[in-house]
């Protein structure tokens, strides 16, 4: 059957061909467009991103995706629209990224977000980012921008949140900032920023984060910030403001942090303070000039979590704090709360429902009466309580027992009576127990010994009698011990003298201690005063007192000390003040005393006879004291000593010792000469031999170092390294103590490093570099290329082995940490300054080591650091022409990871500024005990921020534990009057502490230009030491 469907419709060709020209332009009009809308949109985005990365530098190439075979949303970091394929977000936190902020960032007119946080940007802020319409968060926080913030920010008017803390930028905050009315965080903290508050930033009305702390800012706190009624934060401490806090602030219902402290900001709370924040968390005005009392209805802060008041000018009484139950911070020390009456403590009470308390600050008042029994009843959370400086009386509650949480108690300077409770004992984490200048009675508790990780014992100027119980032997973590001022008896416990971890200082002055000193006292080695002054002890001054090589101040006067002074107390090289006066000493006065680098020497009203030298601390007569010896003579006229008379033989005498002498000294030259004669002649037939090159060096063969290595015996073997291995040995006769480093010379680079020693061996001598004695190039018995390099052999082992011992090591071996002291890491860290110093600056050619690290410097017998190993070394005319782009070459300056500048990452000249950051990394692990490569930094965490985000209040919370315990409370060391030498070294240690980590931070910044000059870092440290010493 035929189809019936209908035929198509005829055309003309003519119509035909229309149809197809307008389908044509159809298409290209269509393709035109689509391509418009890449020239013009995509493209600027695309150009704008290329101009943002020619401007840095990507160490880590997290750009290297930028480029023309991804499209720019596929870039890393960048995120587009999904609509319109602009570019919304660019994101490249914490990258490493290093450069200049492009101005072309202003020609992304699609873009939502900029996170460049933490990254080492060092430009100004470019004024293009006014162009950023539809920017909603700004974020460029930990960087080093520096200039002022562009005014042109204030055109982004849809931005939320802006964070440009933590740079270094200056001048004043832009008025028209407050146009940004959806502006709710504004975050300016830790830069340069001055001038005043903005009366503007009151009309950002949306506001709910204003954080401006640590800056420079001045004036008032405008009235205007009332007006933002949803503020929740606002921090502004550390400032310059003056003023009170206007009522309109503390009327802001929100408010849930409001931190003002450290400025100059005085005036009284309002009355209903309580009542108009009602959701405060974070309340501190601290370090200010704040008055009158503390507002009763502070009570109804339910919230409360931290109430921070300390160091200020506050009166009356402590109202209760019975609702808080979440406080973990109480701070109202350094006022004048209460008025030493019996009841001044009884809001204490009320502090036993915060089961999250930690610290309870009441130190520095006027509390009076005794202290409640409740006390027992507080949170086991509690671990910082201090009330010294106060006038509380009484004895103390045994219920103190079960603060076991405790980690410091601080009870010093007051009236408290009767025994110390036995209970105190059971408070098994406490670190630093200060029970001084009270009134305590009775003996000392045995129970202390149970304090096994106490640091700090201090129980001066009590009414303390009976013995010194030898349980404190137990506490071996205990650096510093102070019983002086009391009533104690019997002889001093060996245990106590055994206790080697005592570095700071131990004072038993002004007792009535007597019997011998214990020889236990040589354990003593890292202690670095010691007083023994005013008491009955007698006998010999034990020899073992010379190894106690760390003292510095050696007190032990008023005693009934007999014998000759021993010859062991030479080895006291870092002795500064020596009193041995008021004893019954006899015996010439030793010639070593004058070679000691003493400053003050009392020897006064003892039994010493003969001549009085007059070189050292002798040729300073006000600073030695010599009177009361009957039996002295010669000296300085300032002496007043009798001359000094000739035995009195007769003249046949002389005429007979004369000749005896003479043929006696022929005799003794022939036997020399016999003697030079027979080495001289044995050596000469030896086969292989040591002798001195013309230039001066020792000439050594193979064959000599395989004899004093013992065949690189691996029983002498002492270390590896990049390009070879060092062995200990004894070379020739003279049995000198040596290391040899033999180096691998298959290793690619082993024979440059060997050629950058040699060179170095002909240019460099200096007392705090590691002396290269010789080099030895040549081949071995199977006729094999051998080069090796001979040091001065350091008895003492590398800075790496001391502030980081191998696990599992013997007990001996462990000590060494415990040993190596404040003190001798200042001297280490000076001597290796003091070797860059020469390096930089005193050579012909300066020099740049490329490698300094722990295992680099080298310690010698006493204690003197050296900077060594110079495989890497640069004398700067080569270095200022060649980059580090050869990874694997050892001139290539690499150095080792974790002490590289991060310029040189970058591609960056070799520079002396290259060595000054990898010596602020060495200051940072000398003082913290950590190393740059601990786990514990990365994601954006490195040594330099971490050192620097505890500056200064918390630096001591990242010391080194070893030397943690050499700095008081920081309460206890405010607003009280030191009655004795020990305690003002204590601030001491801690201001040195703070200076010292501040020289790392400077050292280790981002920045070449930002860094100490080294020798800028020699004269900081010599003053350190002068500080630490007493000078």
């Amino acid at each position: 059957m035929e189809s019936q469907l209908p035929l198509p419709h005829r055309r003309s060709p003519a119509a035909t061909l229309w149809l197809l020209h307008c389908i044509t332009a159809i298409a290209l009009v269509t393709c035109s467009a689509s391509g418009a809308k890449w020239t013009h949109g995509n493209e600027n985005d695309h150009l704008a991103l290329l101009e943002f990365k020619a401007n840095i530098i990507d160490p880590l190439g997290v750009l290297s995706s930028w480029n023309s075979s991804h499209h720019i949303c596929e870039w890393f970091g960048v995120t587009c629209g999904r609509r319109h394929r602009r570019v919304a977000r660019l994101e490249l936190k914490s990258q490493g990224l290093c450069g200049t902020i492009s101005p072309h960032i202003g020609n992304l007119s699609f873009l939502r977000v900029l996170d460049l946080v933490n990254n080492s940007f060092h430009s100004r802020i470019p004024l293009e980012v006014g162009r950023l319409s539809r920017l909603q968060y700004f974020y460029l926080s930990n960087n080093s921008l520096h200039g002022s913030i562009p005014p042109s920010l204030s055109s982004c008017s849809n931005l939320v949140g802006i964070r440009l803390s933590n740079n270094k930028l200056e001048g004043q905050l832009p008025v028209d900032l407050g146009f940004l009315s959806k502006l709710k965080r504004l975050i300016l903290g830790l830069n340069e920023l001055n001038g005043v508050i903005p009366a503007s930033i009151g009309n950002l009305t949306s506001l709910e984060h204003l954080v401006m702390q640590e800056n420079k800012l001045g004036g008032k706190i405008p009235d205007t910030l009332g007006n933002l009624r949803n503020l929740k934060v606002l921090s502004l401490w550390d400032n310059n403001l003056v003023g009170n806090i206007p009522s309109s602030v503390t009327n802001i219902s929100s408010m849930e942090v409001l931190a003002v402290s450290h400025n100059r900001l005085a005036g009284t709370l309002p009355l209903d303070l309580g009542i108009t924040l009602p959701n405060i968390q974070y309340f501190s005005i601290a370090i200010n000039q704040f008055f009158g009392p503390i507002p009763r209805s502070i009570s109804n802060m339910s919230q409360l979590s931290s109430f921070i008041i300390q160091s200020n000018n506050f009166t009356g009484d402590v109202p209760s704090f019975q609702q808080m139950s979440n406080l973990y911070w109480f701070s109202v020390a350094d006022n004048y709360l209460g008025s030493e009456q019996a009841n001044d403590l009884n809001f204490l009470c009320s502090l036993a429902n915060s089961t999250t308390l930690h610290r309870l600050h009441i130190s520095v008042n006027n509390f009076g009466g005794a202290m409640p029994k409740c006390i027992g009843n507080m949170s086991n959370t509690l671990n910082d309580f201090t009330l010294h400086g106060n006038a509380l009386s009484g004895t103390l509650p045994s219920s103190i027992g079960y603060l076991v949480g405790l980690e410091v108690l601080s009870l010093s300077y007051n009236s408290f009576s009767g025994i110390i409770p036995p209970e105190i004992g059971s408070l098994n984490k406490i670190k630093r127990l200060y029970l001084a200048i009270c009134e305590f009675t009775g003996e000392i508790p045995r129970t202390l010994g149970n304090l096994t990780v106490m640091t700090i014992l201090s129980l001066l100027g009590n009414n303390l009698t009976g013995t010194i119980p030898s349980s404190l032997g137990k506490c071996q973590s205990l650096l510093s011990l102070d019983l002086s001022e009391n009533k104690l008896a019997g002889a001093i416990p060996p245990e106590i003298m055994s206790l080697s971890s005592l570095s700071i200082y131990a004072d038993f002055s002004e007792n009535d201690l007597a019997g011998e000193l214990p020889m236990e006292i040589g354990n003593l080695k890292s202690l670095t005063q010691l007083d023994l002054s005013r008491n009955r002890l007698l006998g010999e001054i034990p020899s073992s007192l010379g190894s106690c090589m760390s003292l510095m101040f050696l007190s032990m006067q008023d005693n009934m000390f007999t014998g000759p002074i021993p010859s062991t107390l030479s080895s006291l090289k870092g002795i500064q003040e020596l009193n041995l006066s008021h004893n019954r000493l006899s015996g010439q006065i030793p010639e070593f005393l004058k070679d000691l680098n003493l400053s003050i020497l009392d020897l006064s009203f003892n039994n010493f006879q003969g001549k009085l030298p007059k070189e050292g601390v002798f040729a300073n007569s006000s600073a030695t004291s010599v009177r009361g010896n009957k039996e002295l003579c010669g000296g300085l006229p300032e002496y007043r000593l009798p001359k000094c008379q000739s035995t009195g033989k007769s003249s046949n005498g002389r005429v007979r010792n004369a000749s005896i002498y003479k043929v006696s000294g022929i005799l003794a030259t022939t036997l020399v000469f016999l003697l030079l004669f027979f080495l001289w002649h044995r050596k000469q037939r030896k086969t292989v031999a040591s002798g001195a090159s013309n230039d001066g060096f020792l000439k050594v063969s193979y064959g000599d170092l395989l004899k004093a290595t013992d065949g690189f015996s691996s029983a002498n073997l002492i270390g590896t390294g990049s390009f070879g291995s060092v062995f200990r040995g004894v070379l020739g006769l003279e049995q000198t103590a040596i290391a040899v480093k033999v180096l691998n010379l298959d290793r690619h680079g082993a024979s440059k490093s060997f050629i950058a020693e040699c060179e170095a061996l002909r240019n460099i001598r200096h007392r705090n570099l590691v002396k290269v004695l010789t080099a030895c190039s040549g081949s071995d018995y199977q006729g094999n290329d051998f080069k090796a390099l001979v040091y001065e052999f350091m008895v003492n082992g590398s800075l790496d082995e001391w502030l980081h011992p191998p696990v599992g090591t013997s007990g001996e071996r462990e000590d060494i940490q415990r040993e190596l002291g404040l003190v001798q890491r200042v001297n280490i860290a000076s001597d290796v300054a003091c070797a860059l110093d020469y390096l930089h600056h005193q050579c012909e050619t300066p020099i740049v080591h490329c490698d300094l690290k722990p295992s680099n410097i080298l310690i010698d017998g006493e204690m003197t650091g050296h900077v060594g190993d110079f495989g890497l070394v640069r004398f700067m005319p080569e270095a200022t022409r060649e980059l580090i782009s050869d990874q694997t070459s050892s001139i290539g300056v690499k150095g080792s990871l974790g002490y590289i500048a991060p310029e040189y990452g970058a591609g960056a000249e070799v520079s002396i500024n290259g060595d000054v950051y990898s010596y602020g990394i060495l200051i940072l692990e000398m003082f913290t005990g950590k190393r740059p490569t601990d786990n514990m930094f990365g994601d954006g965490l490195n040594f330099h921020s971490f050192a620097m985000a505890a500056l200064p209040e918390q630096v001591l919370q990242i010391i080194d534990p070893v030397l943690l315990g050499e700095s008081q409370n920081e309460d206890e060391s405010r607003g009280i009057r030191r009655s004795r030498r020990s305690h003002e070294r204590l601030l001491k240690i801690q201001e040195c502490l703070v200076s010292i980590v501040e020289i790392g931070v400077v050292c280790s910044s981002e920045v070449p230009r930002d860094r100490m000059s080294i020798g800028d870092v020699a004269a900081a440290l010599q003053a350190i030491q002068n500080k630490l010493l007493g000078s």
